[in-house]
């Protein structure tokens, strides 16, 4: 049976092998070939994700009906399903107690481990599901602890109807569970208007139509919840009396009936920008734009490099990854609502405006004689100080000086350090506290931290 499983390869080099051993040399490989065949072997599962469970739905309903109760939710089935297949390391840990194999471990079928999990899924169901968790064979004077056993047995055994069980039916150690990839199972995303109907007063709440033909509609990477998803359809609404399109993002209507000029609505309660021909992000990345870009002082190309790095890499798409310029459209497009929000309107500027003929036209809408109104009255020492003739730090004496020398004079700073009081203003952010004269800034193209970035102070 040995020589069955050598290949042909192996079967070769032990041919030459034969040419330049003598007899007793080749006893010795032969030997040693035997030895490493008859050394247990522990097959890896590749490293990554295991598919998601493979069993007929016909199955899994049996399990579920024997054990539960004939009235449980859908919701309350999946909650199980999902706190089974996102525990993989508790399953490992759970599935190597129930064997023996070091002096001194004690075999059991219902680990702390199991048990832990069982303990948390019913409490998260009792509390967050409209009905507590009722099981089969379970009678209801039963102790809290007793019930807790009594469902960690049954999600044992569910995990062995999914297949989520490291050992097989001899007790071999099949492989260590890796992460279940839900990949399978994901739903299908699309982009489209979140209005139902036209709200034009003159249309009388018409319902929308699909206007895009099938050939022509746009398929585009989204990014929601820091997961990518590619190939997501872009669906586009119009109103078949006034004319007026409807996307997820914005609205265009022509200026008047029969007119050629057409004005786009950027809409505050959008649930994602498009910020690229084919990119689309939820707001939770662009609000990430517009915090890390004002908090950290980060340009837009720091920005897409820390995305790319830590979400992107790590990820298997098509998607080439976020670029600054689109870092940029998500910081401008979630301004834009972020403003016109506390006025409580959604900005209208001409539709096709390239990205800073947009900012004008915002700037000019939403700014009162040059002052944004959420910025008004507001100062700190972040983005407003007192005038001063001369700079905080003073250049060396010696034009030579270079870094690394130590016997080049340093640069002199005369800047309060951390902790320390300031005899002009004080440190706290207090947008009450009377300060002297100040310089604020309305635009600042340079260097902040090292990167180059734009700093937009809206007053």
């Amino acid at each position: 049976m040995l020589l069955l499983c050598i290949s042909n390869q192996i079967q070769a080099a032990l041919s030459r092998l034969l040419l330049v051993v003598d007899h007793s040399g080749f006893l010795i490989v032969w030997i040693w070939m035997i030895m490493l065949a008859l050394i247990p072997g522990t097959y890896a599962m590749p490293a990554g994700e295991s598919p998601f469970p493979d069993i007929t739905f016909r199955d899994f309903s049996q399990f579920i009906g024997q054990h539960f109760s004939s009235k449980i939710s859908l919701s309350t089935v999946l909650v199980i399903l999902f706190s089974l297949t996102e525990n993989p390391d508790l399953l490992n840990l759970h599935a190597r107690q129930q064997y023996v194999q070091c002096e001194g471990e004690n075999q059991t079928m219902l680990s702390g481990w199991m048990k832990g999990l069982a303990r948390a899924v019913k409490k998260s169901i009792d509390q967050n599901q409209k009905k507590p968790l009722k099981m089969k064979n379970v009678a209801k004077e039963m102790e809290e602890e007793e019930e807790i056993a009594a469902f960690s047995i049954k999600l044992n055994a569910l995990t062995k109807l999914l297949d989520l069980h490291p050992y097989d039916e001899h007790g071999q150690l099949k492989g260590k569970l890796q992460p279940v990839s839900h990949k399978l199972i994901q739903p299908v995303h699309v982009l489209c208007p979140n209005s139902m109907e036209c709200e034009t007063a003159s249309c009388n709440s018409r319902s929308l139509l699909q206007s895009t033909r099938t050939r022509d509609i746009p398929q585009v990477t989204l990014i929601k919840d820091s997961v990518i998803y590619d190939d997501v359809f872009v669906f586009t609404g119009e109103c078949p009396t006034c004319k007026t399109k409807y996307l997820a993002d914005h609205e265009r209507a022509a200026e008047v009936m029969e007119s050629r000029k057409y004005n786009r609505v950027y809409l505050n309660s959008a649930s994602y920008l498009k910020i690229g021909q084919s990119v689309w992000v939820d707001r939770a990345f662009s609000r990430g734009v517009l915090n890390g870009i004002y908090n950290f002082h980060a340009s837009a190309s720091a920005y897409a490099e820390y995305w790319n790095n830590s979400v992107w890499k790590h990820q298997s798409v098509n998607f080439k990854g976020i670029t600054r310029r689109q870092v940029w459209q998500a910081f401008v497009q979630e301004s834009i609502r972020t403003i016109a929000s506390t006025y409580k309107t959604d900005l209208i500027i001409r539709d096709g405006l390239a990205i800073d003929e947009v900012t004008k036209e915002a700037f000019e809408v939403l700014g009162q004689n040059g002052i944004i109104q959420a910025a008004k009255e507001h100062h700190c020492s972040e983005c407003t100080h007192a005038y001063k003739r001369t700079s905080d730090i003073r250049a060396s004496a010696d034009p030579t000086a270079t870094l690394g020398d130590d016997n080049a004079p340093a640069l002199q700073n005369t800047r309060p350090s951390m902790g320390q009081s300031s005899s002009v203003e004080s440190e706290r952010m207090d947008v009450d506290s009377p300060v002297a004269r100040d310089v604020t800034m309305a635009v600042v193209d340079g260097i902040v931290f090292g990167p180059p970035v734009w700093l937009i102070f809206l007053h």
